[in-house]
């Protein structure tokens, strides 16, 4: 071909070969590529076209170091790169056709395969057939051919003539080369194809062909159909019509785009339509259209974002579209990024949409300004808020936005459009099962309706509420774990929904997002009756707005009922307004909503000038009744109970609320207003405006407010509603007069079930008022009683206890609350009263305080005749001092005789403001449980009860088979305690609750924290000025003279001991004698002698991984227990239920030791396997400088008492060189002794333990 036209081009396009090898991808992770070979420049082989499919074919023209990757094969020889060595040449024939191809050359029919080459094996020219080219049959259909300006390069633009067969795209310089392929296309000049007289093209034009695209990707001037991923219009704002062809090739892993410009949009619209239509054919045919290599790659992705899921994945191939430049000189950019590879995958894992780019191979001839470096991205499938198909083409865009966030849309292409559309939209309907309507918007052709696969029911509770909470966290950047609720079945309403708080310690509240994810999860859900955001911080949202988008501002009902409110106005809110409405709004099941305590006022700031002063704006309130009020009124949600507590309610919150409660409409059962800084003014107008509900309302809640009740006002105002079930009174305030503060008249109008008056001081005619209601058959319903705090004395509480029995022998079912009274004025009323059997089912009698202690056995005498009490709450009981032996001689009998009580707390009080504890005497009457046979719950926590009571307890539980629950935490517990109680279980099958004494878990840690740094800290008294330092060699210790022990005995002497001893851990001494306790600060002759057999070594100094090794070692103790009481407890528990469970647990004979390791015995492990380091100063030692005298150096607190431990183990780890220093270490160490006597050493011999002897 002569180069008339295109001469001023041809260099350039030369140079440009080597533009391809920017697409070349490094080789798969699992090939073994042998080193590449240094070439020369090669000759080009005489042949016409090189299939880039062929894995024994380098395809980088120019660069003679990349090699090809083949996924399939795990040990890939690199092949050459000249041609005529490497590729095995067909036979030729020169009289009929002028090649011969293999029957599996044609990946189009059945059984065969693309053609690997078309090298005759010698001539000087090649022979064409008509239709016979690229090996294509001479029965090849033609589907379209045309000519067409193409783009494939940098800046390369020319016409050339492209033939589109049913498998490929054929590129050819002019027609005249295309009809001398192919029959169908006609020939310029109009001469009839027929038989060309054998006339073969020269070298020359086949170099011509050869050079058509080779900056393209496609080398052999041809575009496998099976390789294109998208055909797509290309918008790129330049005056003509063009479309984007994006292929790839996996073998080779390279990508490519070749755009197609046009003069009129007719014939864009004309080839779009053909070449989709065969590349989808094309892609139907094939088995699979990724190869194994690259799904493992993306699975190994989408795994590292613990996202994949083998039946919930899904990988596509994608392309990457790029917009439309805004000017002209961004388009070179522009055709380089498109010359870089645009081919990603796309993979749908459960909760987040990935974009995957190719692994590519990084050559050396690649320019780094061009080479690709795009890093991963994922994106939430909750975050999507559009997904919009073309009709016409392959593109496709979808809308991702995070809260508080611009919105990102992804431009993609793909031939598998429609079927990533529908995998979406299955997708988010999986993980929002219960929503009502799409929160986003769905735009695609009608065949994509018929891809949705259909949903399928699921089993999985509470309206897949974990499902959706966990997707929402994930697309918001969330832990799902660190969220937090519960569900509590047994309350009104219920099931009921209340949020925890998160379990990350460091960050108490839960953060905007985080609400926002909560919230989101709950809309739709008819899984619950009420929802409980009580003690949860919502200030974060409240006054927050999202500026970049109104998607999931909620328009309409479940039903589809629209909001009487206009969409402007529901978007101008704040996010915890929109949030709150959108929970009313969409569930039908939904009645009560709890915000106790969850919002902060926030008061406009004040002005500083007049001017504004004059546009002071208004403050936004608590935010929870401007989103739920307007929906009581007009009658777009079933929530009739609302939760106020704790909020200060600002002048708009009155408005909204007040303007609500005058409307009948609203139907409210119950707004609770405890605690809400209501003063007279806002308390007249809430209860005045509260009289339209006098046929709905259910409840009055207004305790702990600010304002004072005039009784006759407020008397007139309540008898008004006549269906009032709760009322709370607690801690009002009233005005001055004996008048009662509700008459009886005005309490028999209700069916009461709670009546609250805790705090508020009762004179004797409102008690009067109370005793006559209780004593008429109106009160029946009443199961809630409050008269805590009241300033009730013994007669006053008589009087209510002889209303409420109606019927003899039968007691009153009603709890009823009676603490922090003054029972002593009066106590024989109530004592008699309590005795006779007046008292009801449950009684309540906390911290009250017995002046006297003979007061308080009258009580426990009273109890124990008692035949009515099955619950009786004495918790925080304050004596005079601890509990003397008649008094605990009294409780032994009321737990041992008292055959009706079923639940019983004795806990105390320990605090830094309020002490009250029975005394160590408890531990004693705690045997008295061994009689009991009516007891299953039993609280004692905050008692100290320490070993001894832990023991005791122990024998109780290996007696008593009717008790259930035993709380007994907080009473400094040690592990040796633990052991006991857990010891009991092997024989006892009822108990079903034990806690696990974290609290003596905790004192352990510390205890052994502190008695390390003491060991550490501790340095001798009246140190001279100047002291000698101790160094060690290599090979042996620098042993210490007999003088040095002398002074170091003599120190040890006149030095009291303040910490239990530590077994000597020296590797030259033996085992230690076992008459000797682990704890004892005592030594025996023979045990000295033993500790005193090689030189005497400096304190250990313990390091933070010593502390650490001691924490890992008390924790491994306190876990084996903890295990072994869990597999007690669940054997007993499905005992209880009867389901089948042995009686026989796994429990190894380590894990029952007789005797639990004492701290001591740690620390000795710890020191014995100490961290190298530096030897410090002897503590015996002098040091640099005098200390002052300290009696107790180093004491520390453990479980509740101080123990006192020496560091005279450190001095005799290594004994001194004579014997006559051997004997007088003997005679020093008797000095040392000190008293192990019970009362100063607070470490009971338990059942587990035997004697300590010295």
């Amino acid at each position: 071909m002569s180069r008339t036209s295109n001469d001023s081009s041809w260099g350039r396009r030369k140079s440009l070969n080597l533009l391809p090898t920017l697409n070349s991808l490094r080789s798969s992770d699992d090939a073994a590529v042998k080193p590449p070979r240094t070439l020369k420049k090669p000759q080009r082989a005489p042949t016409l076209f090189t299939d880039i499919n062929h894995p024994d074919i380098a395809h980088a023209a120019g660069d003679s170091r990349t090699a090809t990757p083949v996924a399939d094969s795990p040990r890939f020889r690199r092949p050459s790169l000249n041609l005529r060595s490497s590729v095995k040449r067909k036979s030729y024939s020169a009289g009929k056709s002028s090649m011969q191809w293999s029957s599996d050359e044609f990946p189009g029919d059945a059984g065969t395969g693309e053609p690997l080459s078309a090298t005759p094996s010698s001539a000087t020219s090649l022979g064409f057939s008509e239709g016979t080219v690229e090996g294509m049959t001479p029965g090849r259909n033609v589907v379209l051919h045309g000519e067409v300006q193409t783009s494939a390069g940098v800046f390369r633009k020319k016409k050339e003539y492209l033939v589109l067969t049913e498998v490929h795209i054929i590129r050819y310089k002019s027609q005249t080369k295309a009809a001398d392929a192919f029959s169908a296309v006609p020939s310029p000049s109009g001469r009839p194809q027929g038989a060309k007289h054998g006339a073969t093209p020269s070298l020359g034009s086949f170099s011509d062909l050869q050079t058509l695209s080779d900056s393209s990707g496609d080398k052999d001037g041809r575009i496998s159909l099976r390789h294109v991923v998208a055909s797509y219009r290309l918008d790129d704002g330049k005056p003509y019509f063009a479309l984007d062809v994006c292929y790839l090739d996996e073998e080779s892993v390279q990508s490519s785009v070749l755009t197609l410009q046009f003069s009129n949009p007719e014939e864009r619209d004309l080839w779009l339509k053909h070449i989709r239509g065969t590349s989808n054919e094309a892609r139907l045919r094939q088995r699979t259209s990724i190869s194994a290599f690259n799904i493992e790659n993306a699975a190994r992705v989408v795994e590292r974002d613990h996202d994949y899921d083998p039946a919930n994945c899904a990988i596509y191939k994608v392309v990457q579209r790029h917009t439309a430049s805004k000017s002209s000189r961004s388009s070179t950019t522009d055709d380089l990024a498109k010359l870089s590879s645009t081919v990603c995958f796309l993979a749908i894992g459960v909760h987040k949409l990935h974009i995957i780019q190719l692994v590519k191979a990084t050559s050396r001839s690649q320019s780094p300004s061009v080479a690709s470096n795009n890093a991963q991205a994922s994106y939430g499938i909750l975050n999507m808020t559009s997904v919009r198909v073309s009709e016409s083409d392959d593109a496709v865009e979808l809308t991702f936005r995070q809260p508080l966030q611009p919105p990102k849309t992804l431009h993609l292409a793909s031939l598998w459009s429609q079927e990533v559309a529908a995998r979406l939209y299955t997708a988010e309907n999986f993980l929002r099962p219960e929503c009502g309507h799409r929160l986003l918007k769905f735009i695609a052709p009608p065949e994509v309706e018929d891809l949705i696969a259909p949903s399928v029911p699921t089993d999985e509770g509470h309206g897949c509420l974990d499902r959706t909470l966990a997707a929402y966290s994930i697309a918001y950047g969330l832990n799902p774990a660190n969220v937090r609720y519960t569900i509590n079945y047994d309350c009104e309403d219920g099931p009921r929904f209340d949020l925890l708080p998160p379990s990350d310690t460091r960050r108490p509240e839960y953060g905007p997002l985080a609400l926002l994810a909560i919230m989101r999860a709950l809309r739709y859900n008819e899984s619950f009756g009420s929802i409980s955001f009580a003690g949860t911080c919502l200030d974060s949202l409240n006054g927050l707005r999202d500026e970049h988008g109104r998607e999931y501002v909620c328009l309409r009902t479940k039903r589809g009922t629209p909001i009487k409110l206009t969409e402007d106005e529901l978007g101008r809110c704040c996010l915890l307004v929109q949030e709150i409405r959108a929970l009313a709004a969409t569930s039908k099941r939904l009645r009560r909503m709890d915000f106790s305590g969850c919002v902060t006022a926030k008061a406009p700031p004040a002005p500083q000038t007049l001017e504004e002063e004059a546009v002071r704006t208004k403050d936004i309130g608590c935010g929870v009744v401007e989103a739920l009020v307007p929906l009581c009124r007009h009658q777009t949600t079933n929530v009739d109970w609302i939760g106020l507590n704790g909020i200060q309610l600002t002048d708009t919150d009155m408005d909204y609320l007040v303007g609500a409660a005058v409307d009948k409409s609203c139907h409210f059962r119950a707004i609770e207003l405890n605690r809400c800084g209501l003063n007279d003014r806002s308390m007249g107008l809430i209860l005045d405006a509260l009289r339209a509900q006098e046929n709905t309302l259910e409840a009055i809640e207004i305790a702990g407010n600010t304002a004072r009740l005039d009784p006759v006002t407020f008397d007139s105002q309540l008898g008004m509603f006549g269906f009032i079930r709760k009322l709370n009174l607690s801690y009002v305030s009233r005005t001055s007069g004996n008048e009662p503060l509700l008459t009886a008249e005005t309490l028999l109008i209700w069916r009461l079930q709670e009546l609250r008056l805790s705090g508020t001081p009762l004179n004797s005619a409102s008690v009067d008022a109370v005793a006559t209601y209780l004593a008429h058959p109106q009160s029946r319903t009443l199961r809630q009683l409050h008269f805590d705090n009241a300033f009730l004395t013994g007669s006053g509480i008589a009087t209510i206890l002889h209303s409420l029995q109606q019927n003899p022998g039968q007691p009153r079912d009603l709890h009823l609350n009676i603490s922090q009274n003054f029972l002593a004025r009066g106590l024989e009323k109530v004592t008699k009263a309590i005795a006779d059997g007046l008292a009801p089912s449950h009684l309540s009698m906390r911290a009250i305080e017995y002046r006297e202690e003979s007061s308080f056995r009258k009580m426990l005498a009273a109890l124990t005749k008692n035949k009515t009490i099955r619950s009786l709450d004495m918790s925080q009981t304050a004596l005079p001092g601890d509990a003397g032996e008649d008094t605990c001689r009294a409780l032994a009998r009321l737990l041992a005789e008292n055959d009706t009580l079923q639940e019983l707390d004795l806990s105390g009080e320990d605090s830094r403001l309020a002490s009250s504890r029975l005394g160590a005497g408890i531990n004693d009457a705690l045997a008295g449980l061994k009689q009991n046979k009516s007891l299953h719950t039993f609280r004692i926590e905050r008692q100290r009860l320490g070993l001894q009571g832990a023991s005791t307890l122990a024998e109780v539980l290996k007696e008593n088979t009717t008790l259930r629950e035993l709380h007994c935490d907080n009473n400094g517990i040690p592990l040796h305690g633990l052991t006991d109680l857990v010891n009991s279980l092997i024989d006892n099958t009822t108990l079903v609750y034990l806690p696990t004494m974290r609290d003596g878990r905790e004192a352990a840690f510390r205890s052994a924290e502190a008695t390390m740094k003491g060991m550490s800290e501790v340095e001798p008294l009246d140190a001279p000025t100047h002291g000698r330092t101790t160094s060690f060699s290599s090979a042996s210790g620098v042993r210490r003279g007999i003088s040095s022990v002398k002074r170091s005995a003599a120190r040890a002497a006149s030095y009291t001991p303040s910490f239990p001893a530590l077994p000597s851990s020296s590797r030259n001494s033996s085992a230690p004698d076992k008459s000797a306790s682990a704890t004892s600060p005592t030594f025996s002759a023979s045990r000295t002698r033993q500790m005193t057999q090689g030189p005497v070594a400096a304190p250990v100094s313990f390091t933070v991984q010593d502390i650490q090794t001691t924490h890992r070692l008390l924790s491994e103790q306190w876990d084996r227990q903890c295990y072994r009481l869990a597999q007690y407890l669940e054997r007993n528990w499905c005992l209880l239920n009867d389901i089948p469970a042995g009686m026989e647990v796994e429990d190894e004979k380590f894990e029952r030791p007789q005797s639990v390791g004492s701290i001591g015995k740690v620390l000795e492990l710890v020191k014995s396997e100490t961290t190298p380091r530096v030897e410090k100063d002897l503590y015996f030692d002098p040091a640099t400088s005098s200390q002052p005298q300290m009696s107790e150096v180093g004491s520390t607190t453990l479980m509740g008492g101080k123990h006192p431990m020496s560091f005279k183990q450190f001095i005799l780890e290594e004994g001194p060189e004579s014997p006559d220093a051997i004997e007088e270490m003997e005679a020093r160490t008797k000095q040392l002794r000190v008293d192990t006597s019970l009362d100063r050493f607070e470490e009971p011999r338990t059942p587990t333990q035997g004697f300590f002897t010295a």
